[in-house]
């Protein structure tokens, strides 16, 4: 199953260099002080300077990792939940972040999340989606998310935009136009609220859940 493969993968670059895999920019040598500032930096930028996602109390990391932004949410929202298909990231995430109360992890199957209907108010996912290989892995993937949002939560995730000459590649994965991905999250529910691209590769979209 792609599933496995997937979780296999992830398994084996975490146990190889985590810290690297989760944000590749600052090379193999990547630092823990290195690692934080960047997850700061990206917590600032794209979660609690934007409009969009003010006023919400719980929050759901959807491929968190380490737990590089999780550090950054727990200061900001009353609870945290983070899950990765990764057990090595999250065990890493555990110790990380073990002085924060408001924090909880869990290692999922990389389709289901283990949590209740309708509990989360904000689902937030960035550098997780480029590398899944399939387009009905990504369905799966959103119907849950839509599952555990409260009514009128929001679903804010980067998506691929460019195609993979090689999907064997770690880091390669399906990429949609903004059409394609409507024929995904629409008729599951989601109304869409906005779109931003980044550079010629990906672009963010925010989604509500429309009930």
């Amino acid at each position: 199953m792609i599933t496995n493969k997937q979780k296999e993968l992830w398994e084996k670059l975490a146990k190889k260099n985590s810290r690297y895999y989760i944000n590749s920019d600052r090379g193999h040598g990547i630092t823990e002080d290195e690692f934080r500032e960047s997850g700061k930096a990206a917590y600032g930028h794209l979660i609690s300077e934007d409009e969009l996602l003010k006023n919400r109390d719980i929050i759901l990391d959807y491929g968190c990792g380490t737990g590089r932004l999780m550090e950054f949410m727990a200061k900001d929202f009353k609870k945290v939940f983070g899950v990765d298909i990764s057990k090595t990231m999250i065990e890493e995430a555990r110790e990380r972040l073990k002085n924060l109360m408001n924090v909880y992890l869990k290692e999922t199957d990389g389709e289901s999340i283990p949590l209740p209907d309708r509990s989360i108010d904000l689902v937030f996912s960035y550098l997780v989606f480029q590398h899944i290989k399939t387009k009905e892995m990504v369905e799966r993937i959103i119907k849950e998310i839509y599952r555990v949002l409260l009514p009128g939560g929001i679903f804010k995730v980067l998506l691929r935009s460019d195609k993979q000459k090689d999907m064997n590649k770690w880091w390669a994965g399906v990429n949609f136009d903004k059409k394609s991905i409507k024929e995904v999250y629409s008729p599951i529910g989601f109304k869409l609220l906005k779109t931003e691209s980044v550079d010629q590769h990906a672009y963010w979209l925010w989604l509500e859940k429309n009930e």
